[in-house]
């Protein structure tokens, strides 16, 4: 067995597995994998990327889940309760009792706070020690257990686990307040390393090939289309465009990871057959790791008039560990999911922690490239004691771009068309930036107002 290998170590490893021979039937000099990038993987306390996680607001549950007795959950190599006391206050603690280290799991929610079962030690949802029964009034050692404050917000449980010091803000993102859409909460486990579960969002060549050429067509018949993809950066977040030729029309689809894993993608039955303007995220998630090998998408569906008018969502079935659109929680027969692989299929079967030293990057996987290094870089400037930036705010909105625009653009004769999909594209994303100016509805009308314009604009009409 290899050793694991810190992280100075790991860029060279990487490169004699590169370096190792080949040819064909030469499997016994590639037998030996490197192991996995640590910098970037590993997520406990005091780990480089822990640290990063640590700075952010998290969803740790689903409110759903909580009920009149408390819940285990592992968040961040952490093992924590999780529970809402008489009052209707929210705590996470950590799960063993600071007296004997007894389970809180098994604890008692009270009108106040939890309290241990084994010798009744009572908890504050701050991690405040509010009673030790039996005990003499001298003072104790421990003056508060280990606690993290939490906020519910629209059926999501949030935690924020890092230096108190340091808590920021909690982000309402725009598209949690949009008018004629109701979100629903779904959470889906998944055994394996958080990155390669929330890298997928930048990986637009996945659904060109695994959604529709090479089984069979998950979603829109449309999106077999090799598209033109681009990526543009902000200081809060990578963003990716894949603008695909529907006859005539420009489809120009963009989606998006924010500091650490917040991200979001359009509808799924979206085809780019008909005329619209920036039409918001169908799915609004987060890929927050349990511990090194397993984490979880937890996530708000979209549904109502402003994202599905044709109703193509189905709310019962969004939960626990259940989602309304095929092939993301490997529920289904092994057999069946071999001959019918999708993103949970393609995504665990990379292994408990993907080894990225084995992989041979191209030019179709530049998103993935750009999140990885963008990941590595606010770790960097975290151990170097710099704080991250925010994402763009304006009147306490959190701004986000991922939408779908179609514009009835066709064709121009003698015109390289790559290259014109390639300028609506920048052209789209450009004004949606510009939007930040403003916010809430009047920064949709504005936006909307200045797509309509690109329909006719003489740089991409002949003659126009």
């Amino acid at each position: 067995m290899t050793k694991d290998l810190p992280a100075s170590k790991y860029v060279d490893a990487a490169q004699q597995y590169r370096n190792s021979k080949q040819g064909a039937y030469h499997g016994y000099y590639k037998a030996l994998r490197p192991k996995e990038d640590p910098e970037l993987m590993r997520v406990g306390p005091g780990t480089p990327c822990g640290e990063f996680f640590r700075r952010f607001w998290n969803p740790v549950a689903m409110t759903q889940e909580i009920t009149d007795v408390p819940l285990r959950v592992r968040i961040l190599g952490e093992d924590l309760v999780l529970f809402r006391d008489k009052c209707e206050r929210y705590g996470l603690l950590h799960l063993h009792c600071s007296h004997r280290n007894a389970s809180l799991e098994y604890g008692v929610v009270e009108e106040q706070g939890i309290r241990c079962c084994y010798h009744g030690w009572l908890y504050d949802v701050n991690g405040t020690i509010l009673e030790r029964p039996a005990q003499k009034e001298e003072r104790s050692k421990i003056l508060c257990h280990g606690a993290y404050p939490v906020i519910e917000y629209k059926g999501l449980i949030f935690a924020y686990m890092g230096p108190p010091e340091e808590r920021p803000d909690f982000p309402i993102y725009d598209t949690t307040a949009l008018p004629d859409i109701e979100l629903v909460p779904y959470s889906i486990h998944y055994p394996c390393n958080w990155l390669q579960i929330a890298e997928n969002t930048m990986d637009p060549w996945h659904t060109v090939f695994l959604h529709a050429r090479v089984t069979e067509i998950h979603f829109g018949d449309t999106w077999g289309i090799a598209p033109v993809t681009e990526f543009y950066e902000t200081e809060g977040g990578v963003y990716a465009t894949l603008t695909y030729r529907v006859g005539d029309m420009i489809w120009v689809r963009s989606q998006e990871t924010i500091s650490p894993t917040f991200s979001q993608v359009g509808a799924w039955w979206e085809t780019g057959r008909e005329e619209k303007y920036f039409k918001r995220a169908s799915i609004t998630k987060w890929t927050v790791p349990h511990d090194d090998e397993n984490c979880m998408i937890i996530s708000w569906r979209s549904f109502g008039p402003g994202i599905d008018p044709e109703g193509h969502g189905n709310r019962e079935q969004c939960g626990k560990n259940m989602v309304d659109f095929p092939g993301q929680t490997g529920v289904e027969p092994y057999e069946y999911r071999q001959q019918h692989p999708n993103d949970y299929e393609a995504q665990v079967s990379q292994g408990p922690i993907n080894s990225h030293a084995c992989e041979n990057l191209s030019t179709t996987d530049k998103g993935v490239a750009y999140l990885r290094r963008k990941i590595r870089r606010s770790i960097q400037n975290i151990q170097n004691g710099e704080k991250l930036p925010e994402t763009t705010r304006v009147n306490d909105e959190w701004m986000t771009y991922a939408q779908d625009t179609v514009l009835p653009i066709p064709m121009q004769p003698g015109r390289d068309d790559e290259s014109l999909l390639r300028e609506v594209s920048d052209a789209v994303m450009g004004i949606i930036f510009e939007g930040d100016q403003y916010s809430g509805e009047t920064r949709a009308q504005y936006i909307v107002s200045q797509l309509k314009k690109l329909k006719s604009d003489p740089r991409f009409i002949a003659n126009g």
